[in-house]
């Protein structure tokens, strides 16, 4: 086997974003959000998390969430993360523009 040939299976491609994930609807308490995964070059989504402000929202993981009392006056954001599936160790994480403020 050639140097390069063995060199390079010792290199696992680490996924990336073509597209960031992003977020549809209205932000105001009771109103559904839509999370689009994005683009994922060399890799499959992980995980989502809905954040509010930055700071996870516990058990916020689907590709919808209903704003709450608790995200008024605050921005919500949709972090998605990717994984290569030969080598679960490479991962990135992309996380979408925050929304407007959420109203009530």
């Amino acid at each position: 086997m050639a140097r390069s040939a063995r060199r390079s299976r010792g290199f696992v491609c680490v996924p990336k974003f073509s597209v960031a994930p992003s977020i549809t609807g209205t932000a105001k308490s009771g109103q559904t959000l839509t999370g689009a995964s994005g683009t994922i070059v060399d890799g499959v989504i992980a995980a989502r998390q809905w954040r509010r402000n930055g700071v996870a929202i516990s058990g916020a993981t689907a590709a919808t969430y209903v704003l709450q009392a608790a995200d008024i006056g605050t921005v919500t954001t949709l972090a998605v993360t990717a994984t290569n599936a030969r080598n679960g160790a490479n991962t990135v994480t992309a996380v979408s523009a925050p929304t407007a403020t959420v109203i009530a």
